[in-house]
C-alpha cells in the first residue's frame, strides 16, 4: 500500500480522535442523551451522537486519499463514501429528533440505493442486483445498529473489518478497497478511547448507521469486483450470525422480531458475568478468526469449501458460547389464560343515587370525557391522579395479581382519595395495542384495576366501574359479555388479566364491581379517529361482501352515556357489560366518513389475506395491529349483549362524528344535467 493510503488513514484517525473535544459540549447543549431502559446494557444517562467524530474522520481521510494521485477509480470511492455519509446524516436526525419507522426505513433504502446504483453502473451489474444491493445495505445498517449495544464493540469491530478489507484489497489488487478499509478502521479507532473510558460517549445512530452502510458498501463493491464470496462475507460473519440467529430464534418462539430486546448473543454473554470489555474482546476474537479464514481462502491457503465449513463451525461455536457459559433463554411468554369461573352480577340498589364521583385516568381521552359529562350534569367529580404501577409479565394468575393489589402501597393512598365517594370510574390504563410485554403495561392494565377496586372497597364506595376493552375477546366473530377471553397480543392479554384480577378482589364492604368493555371508540381530534377517516376517504376503503356486518366503531359520546347510566343504575348490572352497538354496519361507517360507497371485495379473498397477515403478525406485531384494524373494517364484529334493550344507543351521534370535516362529494359527470327550460 502506498504512503498516500497510510496518510489518509492517519488523517482519519486524528480528526476522529480530536473532534470529540469540540463535539461533547455541543451534544450536551442539545441534550443528545441516551437514557437506560430495561433493554439497555448501561445503567446511567450517557451522551450519544459521538459517531459524528468518525463521520468527520471518514470525510477527512477520503478527501486526502482523493487529493493524491492514485491508481484506483474515484467513482467507486465516492459511491461508497457519499452513500455512507448519507446514512450517517439519517442516523444523526434519528439521534436528535427521532424518525417514524416508515420514514426511517425509507431513508435506509434510499441510502442503500445511493450506494448500489452507482456501483452497479461502474461494475456493469444488472438492475435487479442494484435492488438487492440496496436492500443489503439497508439491512446491514440495522444489523450494525442492533449490535451497537455495549462499549467498544462497534469501534473494535469497525477496526477489524476495515483492516480485513484492506488486506483483501491488497491480495485482490483493489487499492480502493484498501484505502476504504483503512480510512474506516482509523476513523473508528480514533473514537474508541472516548467510548470505553469514563464518562463515556456513545456512537449513537449516526455512528452505527455510518458503520453499517460503509462496511456493507465495501462488501458489495468487492463482491462485484470479482472477490470470492467467502472472502467478502467472512469479516461480517459474526455480526451476521449474531443477528440472524437471534431473529430466527425469536421468530420460532413467537416473539416480536422487530421490537427492542436484549437477547442478542453478545448481550447474553454480558448476562453471564462478563463485562463490556471482555465481551467485546471475545466478539472481536471471533471476528479475527472469520476474517483470517476469508483472507486465507483468498490467498489460496484454504479451499473455498473448507473456508465455508470453517465459517459455519466458528459461527456455531459463537452461538453456543452463551449456553456454555451457563446462560439459558427463559421460555416464551404464553398468551393463554387459566380458566376462571364467571363472576356474579351486582344486586339491585334501590336507593342508589350517586352524587360524588371519582375518575381515575381523568386526563385521558375517555376519562376526560366522563369528567366533562358529569360536571355538565352538576355532579361533584374528583379527578384522581393515577399511580404508576409495575407488574412482572410472568405473573399470570388473577389471584396472585389480586394478592399483589391487597398489599400494594397505592391501595392506602387511593382509599384516602376515595373517601366519601359514591362511584369510582377507572378509565386509567395504557391504550397501546402494539406494545411489547413490559412491567409498565401489565402494571397499568392488569394490576391497577384490582388496586382501584380494593381501595374503593376500603373507602366504602358503592360501585366501581372499570373500563376495559373488547379486544380481550380477540378475533371472535361475536363479542359477548362472558369472562371468556382470547387475547392475541400482550396488550389484550394485560387487559384480560386486569378484568380477571378485578373480580378476584375480596370486598369486605360489598362494593359493586362492573366491567365495561369499550369497542372501537372514536372522537373528535383523536389520532385513531383521524387515521380512520383518512383510510375511509382513500382508495383503501373497502368491506368484505355486501358490508352488512355490524361494526364495532362507536362514539365517545355513546360510551360516556353508557358508563354514566350503568354507574347510576339502581337495577342489576354487570358483571361484564359490552358497550352497546350503535346500529351501523361496516359499509355504513365508511359511507358516512367518505360520502360515497366503499369498495366491496370478495369475502373469501379478505379471509385469505387476513389469515396470512395473522401468521406474520405472530412475529411482527406491527402487522398484527394492521391486520386487526383491517379485519374490523372488512368484517366488523357482531355483539351479543344482555343489556342492549335496557341501554339503547343513538346511532346519530356516531354518524355526525364520522361526517365531520368530510369533503364535498364529487360531481357526477357521467350523466350530464338536462338543460332546464327558461
Amino acid at each position: 500500500m502506498s504512503p498516500a493510503i497510510w496518510g489518509a488513514a492517519a488523517v482519519s484517525f486524528v480528526i476522529s480522535l480530536l473532534s470529540v473535544v469540540a463535539l461533547r459540549p455541543l451534544l450536551r447543549r442539545y441534550s443528545v442523551l441516551d437514557a437506560p431502559t430495561d433493554r439497555s446494557s448501561h445503567t446511567r444517562v450517557t451522551l450519544r451522537g459521538g459517531g459524528i467524530a468518525p463521520f468527520l474522520g471518514v470525510c477527512g481521510g477520503t478527501i486526502v486519499a482523493l487529493a493524491v494521485p492514485a491508481e484506483f477509480p474515484v467513482a467507486i470511492v465516492l459511491a461508497v463514501i457519499i452513500g455512507a455519509l448519507l446514512a450517517g446524516v439519517l442516523g444523526l436526525i434519528e439521534d436528535v429528533r427521532g424518525l417514524r419507522v416508515p420514514v426511517r426505513a425509507l431513508g435506509q433504502l434510499l441510502t442503500g440505493a445511493a450506494i448500489s446504483v452507482p456501483l452497479a453502473v461502474v461494475f456493469s451489474q444488472p438492475w435487479w442486483l442494484a435492488v438487492v444491493g440496496a436492500i443489503a445495505v439497508a439491512a446491514f445498517i440495522n444489523i450494525a445498529n442492533f449490535m451497537d449495544g455495549i462499549n467498544g464493540i462497534s469501534g473494535v469491530h469497525a477496526a477489524l473489518i476495515g483492516g480485513a478489507y484492506a488486506v483483501v484489497g491488497v491480495l485482490a489488487g483493489l487499492p480502493w478497497a484498501s484505502v476504504l478499509g483503512l480510512v474506516v478502521a482509523a476513523a473508528f479507532l480514533g473514537f474508541l478511547p472516548w467510548n470505553i473510558t469514563k464518562p463515556g460517549l456513545f456512537l449513537g445512530d449516526v455512528g452505527s448507521y455510518l458503520l453499517g452502510a460503509v462496511v456493507c458498501a465495501i462488501a458489495v463493491a468487492t463482491l462485484w469486483a470479482g472477490v470470492p464470496p467467502v472472502a467478502v462475507i467472512a469479516p461480517l460473519a459474526i455480526y451476521l450470525t449474531d443477528t440472524l440467529f437471534t431473529l430466527l430464534r425469536r421468530a420460532a418462539r413467537g416473539e416480536a422480531v422487530l421490537q427492542s430486546h436484549r437477547s442478542h448473543l453478545y448481550q447474553r454473554l454480558t448476562d453471564t458475568g462478563w463485562g463490556h470489555a471482555a465481551t467485546t474482546t471475545v466478539v472481536g476474537a471471533f471476528t479475527v478468526l472469520t476474517s483470517a479464514v476469508g483472507v486465507g481462502s483468498l490467498a489460496g491457503w484454504i479451499p473455498a469449501w473448507a473456508a465455508w465449513l470453517l465459517l459455519v463451525g466458528i459461527g456455531a461455536l459463537y452461538i453456543a458460547l452463551p449456553r456454555l457459559r451457563g446462560h439459558r433463554v427463559p421460555p416464551p411468554m404464553s398468551l393463554d389464560l387459566e380458566p376462571v369461573a364467571e363472576p356474579l352480577p351486582t344486586p339491585p340498589r334501590p336507593a342508589h343515587d350517586p352524587r360524588v364521583w371519582a375518575v381515575t385516568g381523568a386526563t385521558g381521552f375517555v376519562g376526560s370525557a366522563v369528567v366533562d359529562r358529569l360536571r355538565a350534569e352538576g355532579l361533584q367529580v374528583r379527578a384522581i391522579r393515577t399511580p404508576r404501577l409495575s407488574l412482572s409479565v410472568s405473573i399470570g394468575s388473577p389471584d396472585a395479581i389480586a394478592e399483589n393489589a391487597a398489599h400494594h402501597a397505592a391501595r392506602g393512598e387511593l382509599a384516602e382519595q376515595f373517601a366519601g365517594v359514591d362511584v369510582v370510574v377507572n378509565a386509567a390504563g395504557l391504550a397501546t395495542p402494539g406494545a411489547p410485554p413490559t412491567s409498565e403495561l401489565y402494571g397499568a392494565n392488569a394490576l391497577l384495576p384490582a388496586v382501584v377496586l380494593q381501595a374503593a372497597d376500603d373507602a366504602a364506595v358503592a360501585r366501581v366501574v372499570h373500563l376495559s376493552s373488547a379486544a380481550v375477546q380477540g378475533h371472535r366473530p361475536v363479542l359477548d359479555e362472558s369472562i371468556d377471553a382470547q387475547p392475541f397480543s400482550p396488550y389484550s392479554r394485560s387487559k384480560a388479566l386486569g378484568e380477571r384480577a378485578f373480580f378476584r378482589v375480596p370486598r369486605t364492604h360489598g362494593a359493586d364491581a362492573v366491567v365495561i368493555r369499550a369497542t372501537s371508540v372514536q372522537g373528535t381530534g383523536r389520532p385513531t379517529t383521524e387515521s380512520f377517516k383518512r383510510v375511509a376517504r382513500s382508495s383503501l376503503a373497502s368491506v368484505a361482501g355486501d358490508g352488512a356486518q355490524p361494526t364495532v366503531v362507536s362514539s365517545i359520546d355513546g360510551l360516556v352515556d353508557f358508563v354514566v347510566r350503568v354507574a347510576s343504575s339502581d337495577r342489576t348490572v354487570g358483571p361484564i357489560m359490552l358497550q352497546p352497538w350503535e346500529g351501523l354496519s361496516t359499509a355504513d361507517v365508511l359511507r358516512e366518513a367518505r360520502g360515497a360507497e366503499p369498495r366491496r371485495l370478495p369475502a373469501w379473498l379478505c379471509t385469505v389475506v387476513l389469515r396470512s397477515a395473522r401468521l406474520i403478525g405472530r412475529i411482527v406485531p406491527e402487522v398484527a395491529g394492521i391486520e386487526r384494524r383491517v379485519a374490523l373494517m372488512w368484517f366488523g364484529q357482531a355483539q351479543d349483549s344482555a343489556f342492549a334493550a335496557d341501554f339503547p344507543a343513538d346511532s346519530e351521534r356516531l354518524r355526525r362524528l364520522l361526517r365531520e370535516d368530510r369533503p364535498a362529494a364529487p360531481l357526477d359527470l357521467t350523466h350530464p344535467r338536462r338543460k332546464e327550460n327558461v
